[in-house]
């Protein structure tokens, strides 16, 4: 048997697929070189007549986003930030493409897929809470190592709780009922749930705190209609919240970044000298809005949208924002700046699509992703790190691509295909 026929392609592929998802969460840095060998894999498997060329309406989408961008380097002045925006932004061009010659075989290799993006989430996620052992209970150091930033070493504390709250809704899916009549799997099952929830909290991320709220009222409600016994996930969400308010009780500074966002939405005025994240999340707000009134329709181009933001800073005299080059902290403003209406439209309908995709084909799983992502990009300019658009433009690619094809294959093709690739 040849090293590259058609069935082994497609299991090298996985491997790939496997990887890619494992070091998401781990070391994103080393993700892209996996990306280029899955896309030459795919190449191949087309030149070889192995598979043909498939691509979602949503790849499509994420095409044209991408390329939109390359249009607005030809009114950008500042061609270095443009350019480099252009880099982060690769992501939503590398996977539609690698994705078109490769299609979903079975759902066990599916579900292995998102079984290794748990893994990945939980291998990091201990890795967090180790090294701040370390720091706290080996060297002495200071309760905050357990918080935020210094809890978060892998990727921005935001992003990884976005990972870690997608990682739950994933065990939500692959290990419905999470209660189970083998007891060690379901003590298993709520051991993490237990730990990723916690550290959603550590990571002291706000726009986590509340994905992760909708998250845990969506799944209870869920359990409250399936189970017999409706008092069991009530009781299990009580204690899941007293555990993680004894330790934002104990902790001032988890307490002081709620308390500072409630103090903010109640001011006429914020001040501008002000480095507290919210307070200058509101000076960044008001300061775009200020340059969305004023722009063209097609944006300020790809890499003049921080010159502009920053002489309105300069301006208002928003020290930290100027000094700190915020970008505008909102998926869809951000867009608007940069690329004008054309540009808010499509990220617009790439969310759309998505969702009228998961609710059409019932899938849950689609659906829980685009509204978590949607509501981190209320707060995070999420396609302007690679955290945000590597995450987004595999899994959006990966979960709608399988949504669309579900009952392509035949029972019998299935099985055959998962005997060949296993």
């Amino acid at each position: 048997m040849s090293f590259f026929d058609r069935h082994r392609i497609f299991l090298y592929q996985h491997y790939l697929l496997y990887a890619i998802v494992f070091l998401i969460p781990i070391y994103p840095r080393i993700v892209p070189l996996f990306i280029v060998l899955f896309g030459g894999l795919s190449i191949f498997a087309m030149v070889k007549g192995y598979s043909r060329a498939e691509m979602s309406e949503v790849s499509i989408l994420l095409l044209m986003f991408f390329f939109l961008h390359l249009i607005g380097m030809f009114y950008t002045e500042n061609t270095t930030r443009g350019w480099f925006d252009v880099e982060v932004k690769l992501s939503l061009m590398a996977f539609p493409l690698v994705f078109v010659g490769f299609r979903f075989v079975n759902t066990t290799n599916f579900n292995r897929t998102l079984r290794m993006f748990l893994y990945g989430t939980v291998t990091a996620t201990l890795y967090c809470i180790a090294q701040s052992a370390y720091k706290v209970f080996w060297l002495d150091m200071k309760y905050f190592h357990f918080i935020t930033s210094r809890f978060s070493v892998t990727v921005h504390q935001s992003y990884f709780a976005l990972y870690l709250i997608f990682a739950m809704v994933i065990l939500a899916y692959l290990e419905w009922p999470l209660v189970k009549k083998d007891k060690k799997r379901t003590l298993v099952n709520v051991l993490i749930i237990i730990t990723l929830s916690v550290s959603v909290l550590l990571t002291g991320s706000k726009s986590g705190f509340i994905m992760w709220a909708v998250i845990a009222l969506g799944l209870t409600g869920v359990f409250v209609r399936e189970m017999k016994h409706k008092w069991i996930p009530i009781l299990g969400l009580t204690v899941l919240m007293s555990i993680m308010g004894a330790i934002f009780q104990g902790a001032p500074l988890l307490q002081s970044r709620i308390t500072n966002m409630l103090e903010v939405a109640q001011k006429d005025e914020v001040n501008p000298e002000s480095t507290e994240s919210t307070a200058v999340r509101y000076l960044v707000y008001s300061s775009t809005f200020e340059v969305l009134r004023s722009q063209d329709w097609f944006g300020q181009g790809t890499g003049d949208f921080q010159d502009v933001l920053d002489d309105i800073y300069n301006e208002k005299g928003y020290t930290s924002a100027a000094e700190e080059h915020l970008n505008a902290h909102n998926l869809f403003l951000q867009s608007w700046i940069s690329l004008g209406i054309p540009g808010l439209i499509i990220v617009l309908g790439i969310f759309l699509v998505m969702t009228v995709q998961a609710i059409r084909n019932q899938d849950a799983l689609l659906l829980g992703f685009t509204a978590l992502f949607f509501i981190l990009s209320m707060t995070e300019s999420t396609f302007n790190v690679q955290a945000g658009v590597v995450f987004f433009s595999f899994f959006t690619v990966f979960l709608a691509r399988r949504s669309g094809s579900k009952g392509v294959l035949s029972a019998e093709e299935e099985s055959d295909e998962s005997e060949r690739l296993t």
